[in-house]
């Protein structure tokens, strides 16, 4: 068997073609289990063979698969037949295709008093949410109507209710924290920004159209600047809760919502108050030097369990997380902490991570890792921490100002990127080299595991197949130049680093944090931002080979594609975009993106978007 045969066998024997069915082990108890070795298939349907002449049985299902006959749950097995029916009528429960038993009928909901339910798209029970009038939302008996009611918007990237969140960032003061935010839809929006109890912006926006909103800075959770040389050397502290400390972003049709820590990466020409180190005398401009960007995720597709990954911690820059509760009682612990005496203590946490907070609606927690140890050396590392809510709330996790790939490699840069839930997250990616302006620019790539003993596979094998367990930390890939198909027997958390300027022969970039996107999470449109404020920006776009897309109206050409690995599933078109803010990318097919753009000293990378479904069981409650 060739290699890349055998990667494909693997692919299958690992990931299958089946829907999940966590949703039916988690609420039903005599779901269809996976039969013995030695199970003897009772089924009387079988297998269609194809007479075409080629060796080839065309099976009526995949194996995994479980489909619903009335209220008898079913699932089929490896020869294409069906074992262990289930009635679910006998418990009182539906039959859902795709996940069997379920605890009620995806979509169905009710309403009163303003407060609505809403069964979960995998039928494992309701959630429950404020039907708000700001968002356009009806209460009514039967379920709470409009765009934004939840069983509308479906889980995606594109919703209603976000929380914008400052982190830690050096930055100077005088480049803007904002929020950019795109209407999907084809309703002029009106959206509304508030803090606490303070309305701060209400303004419309049009359909398909965009608008950047700057917002001050939380000092709190920013933390303190950088001198006037651009040197991080005043402590920003420990641990912290602070009150009210996030924005929050509401619409009354879809949006698309992305953060920018900071938005300018320069000033043309620069402010007479610029700092020293700041003002550029070949360009007479002021730069920042430290800039990130994140995809914000909506809340109702926000929940209470998370992992992370950030970066190592320098001397007065630490690694973050910053949790911020959605609803009003949250109770926030960290899970499995990685190391001991990592983290700075403050805010309810001690220096192990232990500690259980709690948060009303726009509390911050924002988690540092320690940062006292000595110039030039890596500090505690707490990527690989969980984050465990009794209710959803967005956790941020990143890093004040890092040095990637080593603390030698100049300069550092803020971190930042949304977490995807754990329930979102799988077992399939494809991470692709970004582009610039003097050629593929190498990263690194570090792989987190939910589950003890996760296998995981390569293509192509820049690295031994190996093993990894979620108290092993993650498994860190360096100086990787080829696109990489990642191939994990359990759910696995995936994110990518650009690296230091100092390794770019002309100066653009430093280091940045994107996730890669489950491939599973992959959709067929996407509306998605590349800011004006930086010199270059690119997508990569991660398709099938041979996939019809369309950018901004253009075809993509096949030549515009190369393949990812041996295994010929995927390929990647890197583009440099055009010098407008809004861009669509659309296909018949479901395809990846990836966004990132390059300045003088600084980048930005984030998911173009994704879609959010619960494809992973996530940990029990500890």
């Amino acid at each position: 068997m060739t290699q890349a045969n055998q990667l494909r066998y693997a692919v299958a024997l690992w990931i299958g073609y089946g829907i999940c069915g966590c949703a039916t082990a988690d609420t039903t108890p005599e779901s269809p289990q996976p039969p013995a070795a030695d199970a003897a298939d009772s089924s009387s349907d079988a297998p269609v063979s194809d007479t075409s002449g080629f060796d080839q049985t065309v099976l009526p299902c995949s194996k995994g698969q479980i489909m619903c006959d009335g209220t008898i749950a079913k699932t089929c097995d490896s020869t294409g037949g069906w074992y262990n029916p289930v009635d679910c009528a006998k418990d009182g429960k539906p039959c859902i295709d795709g996940y069997g038993c379920t605890q009620c009928i995806p979509g169905a909901g009710s309403c009163a008093g303003g407060i609505a339910q809403v069964c979960r798209a995998d039928g494992t029970g309701y959630a429950t949410f404020e039907c708000d009038p700001v968002q356009g939302m009806d209460c009514q008996p039967e379920g709470c109507k409009g765009a934004c009611a939840w069983a509308s918007l479906g889980p995606s990237y594109i919703g209603c209710d976000y929380f914008p969140t400052v982190t830690l960032n050096p930055v100077w003061p005088m480049f803007n924290f904002a929020v950019v935010v795109g209407n999907t839809s084809d309703k002029q929006a009106s959206i509304t920004i508030t803090k606490g109890s303070e309305t701060l912006v209400n303004k419309t926006l049009e359909p398909g159209a965009l608008t950047t909103i700057k917002l001050p800075w939380v000092d709190d959770l920013k933390g303190p600047a950088q001198d006037e040389n651009t040197i991080v050397k005043n402590d920003p502290g420990g641990t912290r809760v602070v009150k009210a400390g996030a924005y929050r972003l509401r619409s009354n049709q879809p949006v698309t919502v992305y953060q920018f820590s900071a938005l300018e990466y320069t000033f043309d020409p620069a402010p007479a108050d610029c700092p020293p180190a700041g003002a550029d005398p070949q360009y007479v401009k002021c730069d920042a030097y430290t800039n990130d960007a994140s995809l914000l995720l909506p809340a109702h597709t926000l929940t209470g369990s998370y992992a992370t990954l950030s970066w190592p911690s320098l001397f007065k820059a630490a690694g973050f997380i910053a949790i911020t509760a959605t609803q009003d009682g949250t109770k926030v612990k960290l899970v499995d902490p990685v190391g001991s005496d990592s983290f700075a203590p403050g805010g309810g946490i001690d220096g192990m991570g232990k500690g259980e907070v709690t948060l009303d609606a726009g509390d911050v927690l924002e988690v540092l890792a320690r940062h006292d140890q000595g110039s030039g050396t890596w500090g505690p590392d707490i990527s690989g921490t969980r984050v465990q809510a009794d209710k959803p709330v967005q956790v941020i996790s990143g890093h004040a100002c890092a040095l990637v790939p080593s603390p030698s490699t100049a300069a550092c840069d803020h971190l930042e990127q949304s977490m995807f839930p754990i329930e979102t997250i799988g077992k399939d990616y494809y991470v692709t080299v970004p582009s610039s302006p003097s050629g593929l620019q190498p990263q690194v790539v570090r792989i987190m595991a939910i589950e003890p003993n996760t296998s995981l596979m390569f293509d192509p094998q820049l690295h031994d197949p190996t093993s990894l367990s979620p108290g092993d930390g993650p498994l860190q890939l360096e100086d990787i130049k080829q696109d990489l198909h990642i191939i994990a027997s359990g759910p696995v958390l995936v994110a990518q680093y650009m690296e230091g300027g100092s390794l770019m022969s002309d100066g653009k970039g430093d280091p940045s944090e994107s996730l890669a996107i489950p491939t599973p999470q992959f959709r067929k449109d996407y509306l998605f931002l590349a800011p004006a404020t930086y010199d270059q920006s690119y997508v990569n776009v991660i398709a099938p080979p041979g996939t019809a897309i369309t950018l901004d109206g253009q075809p993509l050409a096949p030549s515009d594609f190369a393949p990812i690995g041996t295994g010929g599933t995927m390929s990647v078109a890197r583009k440099l975009l055009a010098p407008t803010e809004v861009h669509k990318i659309e296909s018949a097919q479901k395809f990846g993106i990836v966004v990132y753009g390059f300045g003088d000293y600084t980048t930005y990378m984030y998911p173009g978007g994704l879609d959010l479904e619960r494809i992973t069981a996530a940990p029990p409650p500890k």
